[in-house]
Order: structure tokens, then C-alpha cells, then sequence
């Protein structure tokens, strides 16, 4: 049996022992805080406030159910009409509660239980989530699939997904065979102007680092974690992996990191091995475009790179103004 249908499988066992409970009462979840959530059917209103739980809803076929996103919510394009609505500390709960969801789904980093607390007061129902790893993304999707009634859709979305690593981790096996020295990398998800944070252990990034024949050089770092100048480095990673977005003013995140003081002599830096994502949300987000983003980064590592890299940022730099 070959990986691809072995995946198959084991999702169609994982939906037979879904965490749905389909009763005359109705539908009953159980979100990623062990609340239970009881619907008398699948939800056809929903506010998404964050990015990733929109985009999982989109993913599964259950966009037109969307009523209101959060600010930051921007994926698929598709999306950009929907009303918007204040999300994290500033939340405005009259301008949810007006929209008339059934569900609110929220992320817990960005949201309280306070907040929580009058969504439900007022009658609305709130799944929230928290994935800090690829396991976490599944159970989310999860979550939301059974939310709506598409657990089917869910499931084969968890399976394309799971396909796209499997393929990228035998890609990567072969490339190994030819590699005699471990490879290691830095994922820098905030620039050294906010202050410096790495992804580290137990994070969807240290895990993509993995899949690609790569070692995350603060794998020894739970979760995400403030690091300093000195940490990366002293640690002089082969890869700089960085997140921030460009919008068009200044030096291009690549530029910015490649003209540090003091990081000249990084092998990352002397090699020109910085690569800025083509699209950084789907690098960031605990969502169903993490296997892009792990396609980007394996073509990245084994020269086939999208997205912008040192070497693209050195000649943009040396051409002539028009």
C-alpha cells in the first residue's frame, strides 16, 4: 500500500471517531479547550475573528456561512467583502452580537474569556482554538468541520495536507543521501526593530524545518520565544527564514537582515541563504496553507526558490534606475 492511500485511510478511521456527537438534540463539538458546544444543526452564521480559522472555513467549503471576519482576516480573496469586525483586546461584542452568528470561532491568543463569556451570555455559541503545531492545525480543522457538518470535507483536507508532507519528506530523504553535513536554520518571526522572536520546539515551523532535512537552531526553545543578536549569531544558522512583510517603503525584509551590524559573517548572510516567503501568512498561520508554505521552503532549500531571496535582493539593488 503506498503512503498516499495508507494517509487516505487513516483519515477515513479518524472520521469514523470524530469528536461530533450527533444526537436528537443536535450536534455537540468539543473545542480545543474541552468546552462542548451544542448546536440543533450544522452552522450557516459564522464570525471568524482570526486569520486561520477563516481560512480553514473557506478550505472546507463553507464560506458563504461567513457573516464576519476579523481584521486581519484577508485570505482568500474572495473574503474581502464580508464585514468587518474589531477582534483581539479591542473586540466590540454589540457589533458581533449584531450580525446575528450562531458560532464565533476565536483563537485564544488573541482573544479572552471574558469576552467569551458575553458571546455566550447573549445566546451566541464560541469554539475557540489553539494550535501551536501541525497536530493542532488537524484538530482545529477538525473542529470547524464538524462545526458545520463537513467533516468529510475536513478530513480530506487533513489528507492533502498530510500527502504534501509525506512527499516532501521522501524528496528530502533522497536529497539527504547525497548531504554529508546537517543544515540548520532560523526562523525569525519578529524583525530586530520589534525585537527578536524564533519559532522554537513544539512549533508548526521547527516541525516544517524537519520536513525539510533541516535543524532548527533553537529547537532547544519551547514554542515561540524572545531571542537575542548574540543567540543567532553565535548559532550562525545556514538558512534565515523570516516572516515580515514588506510594504514597499525602505529596505525589503531580505535587505534589512543581510545589512545588520555584526551578522556579516553569518554563514546564512555570506551565502545569501535569507528567504522572505512570496506570501508570510501562509507561513505564519496555523492553517491549511502550511503545506505551501512547505513547498516554498523545501524549493527554496534545494533551488527551486520562489519568494524573495538574498541574491534577488542583491540585484535589485546593483540595477540602474530606470
Amino acid at each position: 500500500m503506498s503512503k498516499k492511500h495508507l494517509l487516505i485511510l487513516l483519515a477515513a478511521l479518524t472520521l469514523g471517531s470524530s469528536l461530533t456527537v450527533l444526537a436528537d438534540e443536535g450536534i455537540t463539538v468539543t473545542d480545543m479547550y474541552g468546552r462542548e458546544i451544542t448546536l440543533a444543526e450544522p452552522a450557516t452564521r459564522v464570525v471568524a475573528l482570526q486569520p486561520s480559522d477563516c481560512e480553514i472555513l473557506c478550505a472546507i467549503g463553507c464560506e458563504d456561512a461567513l457573516v464576519g471576519i476579523g481584521e486581519y482576516c484577508d485570505y482568500p480573496e474572495s473574503i474581502l467583502g464580508t464585514r468587518v469586525v474589531q477582534s483581539g483586546e479591542e473586540t466590540n461584542i454589540e457589533e458581533i452580537l449584531a450580525l446575528e452568528p450562531q458560532v464565533v470561532l476565536m483563537n485564544d491568543m488573541a482573544q479572552s474569556e471574558e469576552q467569551v463569556k458575553q458571546l455566550e451570555d447573549n445566546g451566541i455559541k464560541v469554539a475557540v482554538s489553539h494550535a501551536s503545531d501541525i497536530e493542532g492545525v488537524y484538530e482545529a480543522i477538525r473542529m470547524v468541520g464538524q462545526l458545520m457538518g463537513r467533516e468529510e470535507n475536513a478530513e480530506a483536507l487533513i489528507t492533502d495536507m498530510q500527502t504534501t508532507f509525506e512527499e516532501i519528506k521522501e524528496k528530502t530523504e533522497a536529497e539527504e543521501e547525497e548531504e554529508e553535513e546537517e543544515k540548520t536554520v532560523y526562523f525569525e518571526v519578529s524583525p530586530l526593530q520589534w525585537g527578536l522572536w524564533a519559532a522554537g520546539k513544539g512549533t508548526f515551523m521547527d516541525e516544517l524545518a524537519g520536513i525539510c532535512g533541516l535543524t532548527n537552531i533553537f529547537e532547544d526553545v519551547d514554542d515561540w520565544a524572545a531571542v537575542s543578536e548574540e543567540q543567532v549569531i553565535a548559532r550562525d544558522p545556514d538558512y534565515i527564514v523570516t516572516i515580515t512583510m514588506y510594504y514597499g517603503d525602505g529596505p525589503t525584509p531580505v535587505e534589512e537582515i543581510m545589512e545588520r551590524e555584526g551578522w556579516q559573517d553569518m554563514k546564512a548572510v555570506k551565502n545569501g541563504q535569507i528567504f522572505n516567503a512570496s506570501d508570510s501568512n501562509a507561513l505564519s498561520r496555523p492553517g491549511p496553507r502550511l503545506k505551501d508554505a512547505a513547498v516554498e521552503l523545501y524549493n527554496f532549500i534545494y533551488g527551486e526558490g520562489s519568494g524573495e531571496t538574498a541574491a534577488e535582493a542583491e540585484t535589485e539593488e546593483a540595477a540602474p534606475a530606470a
